[in-house]
């Protein structure tokens, strides 16, 4: 994962449709959030994740009300790799993303964390 983190961050101005998707789809992964953007320009990923209302287990969160966090990152590789967390729903994630966005660059030493 650190290896594709690494190879997706390399880029000038943007990266790549493909690993913008790829760094979507781990921060809202490692956030549990309903929604990510972020602004490569200005170094800033913003996060949305459901509200807690009450206690009850029932219906504990409402999709339609959102707390919103902003992010600012000095070095986007660093950033993501902080998120990585070790346990097997983890590992199966990770072994997803490593499928759809690894392509290539990586091998089976890669698999892990």
């Amino acid at each position: 994962m650190r290896s594709l983190i690494n190879y997706s961050c390399d880029f000038d101005a943007f990266p790549s449709a493909e690993f913008q998707k790829f760094h979507k789809a781990l921060l809202l992964f490692s956030f549990n959030a309903v929604e990510v953007k972020i602004d490569y320009d200005e170094k800033l990923i913003s996060i949305w994740n459901s509200k807690p209302l009450t206690t009850s287990p029932v219906r504990l969160f409402n999709m339609k009300e959102a707390v919103a966090d902003k992010l600012s990152y000095s070095s986007l590789s660093e950033t993501l790799a902080g998120c990585l967390e070790n346990g097997k729903l983890q590992t199966n994630y990770y072994q997803k993303l490593l499928s759809e966005y690894g392509g290539s660059i990586l091998d089976d030493d890669f698999l892990s964390a």
